[in-house]
Formats: C-alpha cells, structure tokens, sequence
C-alpha cells in the first residue's frame, strides 16, 4: 500500500519540479453526484498531480483539510442552473475540469480555475445527475485559466 506524503513535502516537491513538467494534466478523476458533497487529499509529486480516495460527506458546511479539495453541488431548485461551490486547502491552486454528465452524455462542461484564498462558487447546467472533476493541473492563475 503506497502512503500519500504530506502537503509540505508535497509542495517541495512541486519547487523541485521543472516549469514544463507542471503543466501536465492528471487523468485522475472523481465523480460527484447532485446533491453531495465530495473531499478529496491532492498530492502533486514530480510535477504531476496525484488524487487520494474521495469521500462523500453529508452536504452541509463546506470543509477540507490541508492537502484537500472539496466540492458541494446544489440543488438547483427551479433554475436551469445548480450551483457547485469548491475549496481548496492545498499548497498551489489546483485548475481542473467539471463535466456535467446524463449517464454517459455529457451535457455541459466548465473551467475551475484554482484559487486558495476564497471559496469557488460557479453554475453548471441543472440537468447533471453527476459530475467528473478531470484534468487537474497546477494552477496557472486567474490571467491564464481559460
């Protein structure tokens, strides 16, 4: 069984790792469903980004621990919309992808861009019975995640 380093070692390692090799995104990818919420440990080693066992926790107040990510879906209620609020405790922003899925179709696909020192909140189309959080990469800042 491979042990998960720590967050501080996790972000020397990123220090150690050349620029190229940063912007290789993972092929990891969590799934959540609507109306959950979802945390997950984020380890970044040799310039790539590694993702740990998620765990799906009762939908409440949003919290992750160092070295987590959290995402919350909403109900949307009667909008078109829900909302998918994120917080990040890692040692970089994490930018990833958020693919709004009817079973295998997916209807509706969203850019997060990482941010460690608010809450994300961001809209992705109601009709997504569930969520693949993909294509993580280190954060390349607000200027540049498109």
């Amino acid at each position: 069984m491979k042990r998960l380093m720590g967050p501080l070692a996790a972000g020397f390692l990123l220090f150690l790792a050349p620029p190229a090799a940063l912007s290789q995104p993972s092929t990891d990818v969590v799934d959540v469903k609507a109306k959950t919420q979802a945390v997950f440990p984020v380890v970044i080693a040799d310039g790539k980004i590694a993702l740990g066992r998620a765990r799906i926790v009762p939908l409440g107040s949003l919290q992750a621990r160092d070295g987590e990510i959290a995402v919350q879906i909403d109900s949307p209620g009667l909008t078109p919309y829900a909302k998918v609020h994120i917080v990040e405790k890692t040692a970089v922003p994490i930018d990833f992808v958020a693919t709004g899925l009817i079973g295998s179709i997916k209807i509706d696909e969203i850019i997060i861009c990482g941010r460690l020192d608010q809450p994300i909140e961001t809209s992705i189309a109601a009709g997504s019975l569930r969520i693949s959080l993909n294509r993580f990469e280190v954060g390349k800042g607000a200027e540049a995640c498109q």
